[in-house]
C-alpha cells in the first residue's frame, strides 16, 4: 500500500509525481491478490492477441500496463485494479493520495488531434470521439507536438486541470483517416457511440494503429522525382590535398557552400544552373582528410561521384559506397519526425531563402499536379466536390504538420495560406471526425 507522504511535499509537482509513481506500483501489485492466472492470460490475449511469448518495446509495455491497471476487469468482480485498490485502501490514504488515486480511477483513453499549441504550457486538443476541445497541461508535449498531430493517449483530471497520464501512441498522418473511419464503423456495428467505443477499447485501438501502419508500410513505394527508388546512399573518399580540394569544390556551380562545424566544409549539391529554383540532389561534407557524398538514390550517387571525380579525381581516393535499405526508410516514414542520422544543422539565412524559394516553386505547381492520394485528380479538380475538398484539406493539413515539425528543429517552414486561398479553402482549416 502507498507509504504516507507529507502533505506539503505532496502538493508540489515533484511530490505529486512521487505519490503517483508509488500508487501506480501498489495498484499493479494488486494483480497478485485480485487476479487469477486466467485473468492475467485473458488480459494478455486481449491486448496482444496472444498468450505466448511477446516481443514488445518499452512504449508497448507501458501502454499495456496503463490499460491493464485502468481498464481491464477481472472475471470475479468486474472491477479494474484501480477500483479494487480504491475500495480496499481508500479510507487509509492521506487526502492528497486519495485525490490522485481518484484521478487515476476516473482517467480515460481518447484519440486527440492537436489544434493549438502553447509552447511551455500545454495544448488545445480536439477529442475526435466527442468533438470537444480540451486544454491539456503538459510542458513536454507542448514542445514535441505540432498542430495536426493525432495521438492515442490517456487523460486524467487533477485539481481541475487535464493532464496526460502517459506518452501515448502517435497516429501517423498516412493512416489517420483510415483509422478514424475504422473507429466509426466498429462503433456503429457494436451499437456504441464513438466516445463509448473509444473509452472501452483501449486495448484494441493501439493494435489497430499498429496493423494499419504495418499495412501502409508494406504497400508504400518511395521514389524521387526521377522515379528511382529512394535510398539513403553515401560514397566515402580519402582526401589527398584538402586546401586544393576545397578551392576546386568552391568553383563548381553545382555546389553551394553551407555553414558547418569548425574544421569542416559542407556543400548542397544542386542541379546545374538554370533560371528559377534548382533541385537539391545531395550533400557533400569534407574535413579531417575525409569526404562524404550523400544522395537519395543509387543513380544520384553515381552522378555525384562522376561530378566529383571529373573535377577533383586526382585529389580523392575512393573508399567505398553504401546504401540504406528501402525497408528501413519505410519503417522510419511511418512515424512523424526525422531520424538523427539525417538531421542537418540549422540553415543559414541564405540557405533558408533558397529552400523557401524552392518550396514556393514546388507548391506553385502542386494544385495542378495529378495526385495518387486524390485518385489521380489534381487538387484544383478535386475541390469541385465536397468529398474532394475534404481530401485536399487533409493533405494540406498533413503538409502543414510536416513543416511545423521542421520549424521546431530550426528549418524554414512554408506558409500554406496562399495555397488555401488559391483552392478556395481559406475559410476551412479544421477537419471533422
Amino acid at each position: 500500500m502507498a507509504k504516507k507522504t507529507d502533505l506539503n511535499t505532496a502538493a508540489s509537482p515533484a511530490g505529486d509525481h512521487e505519490i503517483h509513481r508509488r500508487l501506480a506500483a501498489d495498484v499493479l501489485a494488486g494483480m497478485e491478490r485480485w487476479h487469477t492466472e486466467s485473468d492475467q492470460r485473458r488480459a494478455k490475449r486481449y491486448y496482444f492477441e496472444s498468450t505466448g511469448k511477446i516481443e514488445a518495446d518499452q512504449s508497448e509495455i507501458n501502454g499495456f500496463l496503463q490499460w491493464y491497471t485502468h481498464d481491464f476487469r477481472d472475471a470475479a468482480t468486474g472491477r479494474t485494479l484501480v477500483e479494487r485498490y480504491f475500495e480496499t485502501h481508500g479510507e487509509q490514504l492521506q487526502p492528497r493520495e486519495r485525490v490522485l488515486l481518484e484521478a487515476m480511477r476516473d482517467s480515460w483513453p481518447g484519440v486527440f488531434e492537436a489544434e493549438t499549441i502553447e509552447v511551455g504550457r500545454g495544448m488545445h486538443l480536439r477529442d475526435l470521439a466527442t468533438g470537444d476541445v480540451i486544454f491539456v497541461h503538459d510542458v513536454t508535449a507542448s514542445r514535441e507536438l505540432v498542430r495536426g498531430d493525432c495521438i492515442l493517449s490517456r487523460i486524467e483530471k487533477v485539481d481541475g486541470k487535464l493532464m496526460f497520464v502517459s506518452d501515448g501512441f502517435s497516429v501517423p498522418p498516412a493512416i489517420r483517416d483510415e483509422f478514424l473511419k475504422l473507429i466509426d464503423k466498429e462503433a456503429g456495428a457494436s451499437g456504441q457511440t464513438r466516445a463509448e467505443y473509444v473509452r472501452r477499447s483501449g486495448n484494441l485501438l493501439y493494435r489497430k494503429i499498429r496493423n494499419l501502419s504495418d499495412k501502409w508500410i508494406k504497400n508504400l513505394q518511395i521514389v524521387n522525382r526521377e522515379g528511382d527508388a529512394l535510398e539513403f546512399c553515401h560514397a566515402d573518399y580519402s582526401v589527398l590535398n584538402e586546401p586544393t580540394l576545397l578551392a576546386k569544390l568552391r568553383t563548381l556551380e553545382e555546389l553551394l557552400e553551407e555553414s558547418g562545424k569548425p574544421g569542416e566544409a559542407h556543400f548542397a549539391w544542386l542541379e546545374a544552373a538554370k533560371s528559377g529554383p534548382r533541385s537539391v540532389y545531395g550533400h557533400v561534407q569534407t574535413g579531417g582528410g575525409h569526404l562524404r557524398l550523400e544522395a537519395q538514390s543509387r543513380t544520384r550517387l553515381q552522378l555525384g561521384r562522376g561530378l566529383l571525380e571529373a573535377h577533383a579525381g586526382s585529389l580523392l581516393k575512393h573508399q567505398g559506397d553504401a546504401c540504406r535499405p528501402l525497408d528501413e526508410i519505410k519503417r522510419q516514414a511511418a512515424v512523424p519526425g526525422e531520424s538523427p542520422e539525417c538531421a542537418r544543422p540549422i540553415p543559414s539565412e541564405m540557405e533558408r531563402e533558397l529552400i523557401l524559394r524552392m518550396k514556393a516553386a514546388h507548391y506553385a505547381k502542386w494544385p495542378d499536379d495529378p495526385l495518387p492520394a486524390l485518385g489521380g485528380k489534381t487538387a484544383r479538380q478535386a475541390v469541385k466536390t465536397e468529398s474532394g475538398r475534404q481530401a485536399v484539406r487533409e493533405l494540406i493539413r498533413d503538409m502543414e504538420a510536416g513543416e511545423a515539425r521542421g520549424a521546431k528543429q530550426g528549418q524554414p517552414a512554408f506558409d500554406f495560406t496562399w495555397l488555401r486561398e488559391t483552392l478556395g479553402l481559406a475559410d476551412a482549416t479544421q477537419s471533422n471526425f
